[in-house]
């Protein structure tokens, strides 16, 4: 969580200081060290079979059940995934962003980017889950528009934020139906509950909808050939090698 609130503060920096010649590489700097820790991090809980599953809980979030978060072996795995993914485009970012030609559009979402998808496999309840979902979505769609005057790429922008809301209505839904009318949105109370039949076959539609519209899968791929390529190398590498 502080390589998390590190990449946070990075976002923040790089919106403040967006104009000057040394944000670029201070950002990915930036990026790439703080992203190169996680991966650490993320490698060394995974390769430790005996660690215990790591929780944390902040008062933020719905009053009643808080901001669950959670590190396991599954979530170490993909925590690998994304921050070598992170790290990578972070050195690439160093050489590639002296060329951009709006830096002010990139560098505050970037990293913003990177700390939306660490959140999303930390999230251990559904309102969590589902604002880092919303959050790493949002910040994808303002780096896919970052050159939004090039012909096309305003519309697969707007493609790419209609389908993330859809997924995102579809994944809110399939949380309604596992939390019940007892509100269990921790992910504790939704992996004891068993559902009936009905609601299950329900919920993995949803689940293959709402997960299915981000990754891509047909017929729900319309989005990504068109807004991968309207983002900047780096990210369009983000998006199709982590993201998705």
């Amino acid at each position: 969580m502080w390589c998390v609130g590190a990449l946070l503060a990075t976002s923040i920096a790089g919106a403040a200081a967006a104009r000057q010649r040394a944000a670029t590489p201070l950002v990915y700097t930036a990026a790439l060290f703080i992203s190169t820790l996680a991966f650490l991090i993320a490698a060394l809980r995974l390769l430790d079979g005996e660690a215990s599953a790591g929780e944390l809980v902040l008062p933020v979030g719905l009053p009643w059940v808080g901001a669950h978060l959670r590190l396991d072996a599954l979530a170490a795995f993909f925590l690998v995934v994304v921050n070598l993914g992170g790290a990578t485009a972070s050195l690439y970012g160093l050489g590639y962003g002296r060329h951009e030609e709006a830096p002010g559009r990139v560098l505050p979402f970037f990293p913003a980017f990177l700390a939306g998808m660490n959140l999303v496999v930390l999230a251990d309840d559904a309102f969590t889950f589902l604002f880092a979902w919303e959050f790493m979505s949002l910040s994808s769609w303002a780096l896919v528009m970052a050159h939004h005057r090039r012909p096309g790429n305003a519309a697969a922008g707007y493609l790419y934020l209609l389908m993330a809301s859809f997924g995102t209505l579809a994944l809110l839904l399939a949380f309604g139906l596992l939390a019940g009318a007892a509100g269990g949105y921790a992910f504790e109370g939704i992996r004891s509950a068993m559902p009936s039949t009905g609601i299950a076959g329900a919920v993995l539609a949803l689940a293959l909808i709402g997960a299915g519209s981000k990754a891509g899968i047909v017929p729900l791929h319309v989005w990504l050939p068109l807004a991968h390529p309207a983002a900047p190398s780096h990210v369009s590498a983000l998006m199709s090698g982590v993201m998705t």
